[in-house]
C-alpha cells in the first residue's frame, strides 16, 4: 500500500530572471538552451562525471556516440519547446563554464498541470551547492504564471534512496516523498525509484 506523505513547509526562493532569450539567471548561475557551440564542454563533463551518472542518467543508446548523444540532446530540447512538453536548460557559471543539465520532462495540462525534473552536474563541480541553486531557478520558472512561467501545479522527482546527495537536494527544496515507487530502466539495468513531489 502507498503512502502519501505531505508537511507544511516555507520555502525561500532565491530571486530568478527571466530573460528574454529562454534563459534563466540567478545571481551565480545561468541557465539556457544548450547550443551546439557547448559540444565540446558538454562531452568533457559527461566524460569526467560518466561513472556516477550511469546509474543514474540514461546516456547513450547502444551504437551512439557521445556526439549523437549531445546532438539528441539539442533535438528533444527543441521537441519540448515546440510541443509545450518539455523545458530543458543547461547550466553555465557567470564565466559561461558548463556545468550541467535540469530538465522539466513530461509536462501535462490536464486538471493538474504538471512536470517530472531531473538533472545532473558535472563531477567536477559536484559539492558546491550548484544543484540546489540550479534546481530551485528552474522550479520558480515552473510554478510561476503564465506567460512569465509555466504556471504548473506540481513537479515531481524520481530518485533513488541510495543516492542520498539528490535526496537531500529534493529534501532541501521543499519535496516530500510520496511513498510511489517504480521500476525504471536506466543504461539497461531496472533501477528502483522513489516519487517525491512537490507542490507550487
Amino acid at each position: 500500500m502507498s503512502l502519501r506523505i505531505t508537511t507544511s513547509r516555507t520555502t525561500r526562493r532565491a530571486p530568478v530572471e527571466f530573460e528574454s532569450n529562454q534563459g534563466l539567471r540567478t545571481d551565480s548561475l545561468m541557465l539556457r538552451p544548450l547550443g551546439f557551440a557547448d559540444q565540446s564542454a558538454f562531452l568533457k563533463a559527461l566524460e569526467r562525471s560518466r561513472t556516477p551518472l550511469r546509474r543514474w542518467i540514461p546516456l547513450e543508446a547502444k551504437g551512439q556516440s557521445a556526439s549523437e548523444y549531445f546532438h539528441h540532446q539539442i533535438e528533444k530540447a527543441i521537441q519540448g519547446d515546440q510541443s509545450n512538453t518539455a523545458c530543458r536548460k543547461a547550466v553555465f557559471l557567470d564565466d559561461n563554464t558548463f556545468v550541467g543539465m535540469v530538465n522539466l520532462i513530461k509536462i501535462e495540462r490536464g486538471m493538474e498541470w504538471s512536470a517530472e525534473i531531473n538533472y545532473w552536474i558535472d563531477a567536477e563541480h559536484a559539492g558546491k551547492g550548484l544543484a540546489t541553486k540550479a534546481l530551485e531557478a528552474m522550479l520558480d520558472h515552473a510554478f510561476a504564471d503564465m506567460p512569465r512561467g509555466l504556471g504548473l501545479h506540481t513537479v515531481r522527482a524520481q530518485i533513488c534512496l541510495d543516492n542520498p546527495a539528490s535526496v537531500r537536494v529534493a529534501e532541501k527544496l521543499g519535496f516530500t516523498n510520496s511513498g510511489r515507487t517504480d521500476l525504471l530502466e536506466v543504461n539497461n539495468a531496472l533501477v528502483m525509484h522513489h516519487e517525491f513531489t512537490r507542490t507550487a
